[in-house]
């Protein structure tokens, strides 16, 4: 294997395991508040693809666009993992303060996804408005967004920039 070719499958195997850790601990947790709230298990992952698709698709296409978001949401946390790999590659002071870098990736993942990708979305608008919604989502968003991302990346590249 040439080493372009391990370098290469080591930024995607990191952003990978990044991306999907954090996807996951976002899953979790929204999936457990539904559930508590004592809505449908699918209600937040339909809300996903409802951003891309539309609500008619997620009323006509049922359960099966949970799933959907499921996977939308997946490809965002590890998109969002692809970016910091980037920038962390090239900035090695993200490598060394990874929980300060996680904590401002995540306001930055926030506020792009909140004041940035939802209005370009179907939704059309911000999701999170008023003190009360963004003091909830914003901690959210930094401890299984951010936080995750950031640590896991930079454990994996400081095991090879020493």
């Amino acid at each position: 294997m040439s080493e372009a070719h391990r370098t290469t499958a080591f930024a995607a195997s990191t952003v990978a395991i990044a991306g999907a850790l954090a996807g996951a601990i976002d899953l979790a947790f929204n999936t457990i508040k539904s559930v508590n709230a004592g809505t449908p298990v699918l209600r937040p992952w339909k809300g996903v693809a409802a951003a891309l698709l539309g609500k008619d698709a997620i009323i006509q296409g049922g359960d099966a666009m949970g799933i959907v978001g499921v996977g939308l949401h997946f490809l965002i946390t590890i998109g969002a993992a692809a970016i910091y790999y980037r920038v962390a590659a090239r900035q090695k002071w993200l490598v060394s303060h990874a929980v300060l870098s996680g904590l401002i990736f995540g306001t930055l993942f926030f506020l792009a996804m909140n004041y940035v990708i939802l209005p370009l979305s179907v939704i059309g608008r911000p999701l999170y408005v008023g003190a009360e919604t963004i003091a909830f989502a914003l901690p959210g968003h930094i401890l299984m967004i951010g936080l995750p991302i950031a640590i896991v990346i930079g454990w994996r590249l400081k095991s090879v920039i020493g």
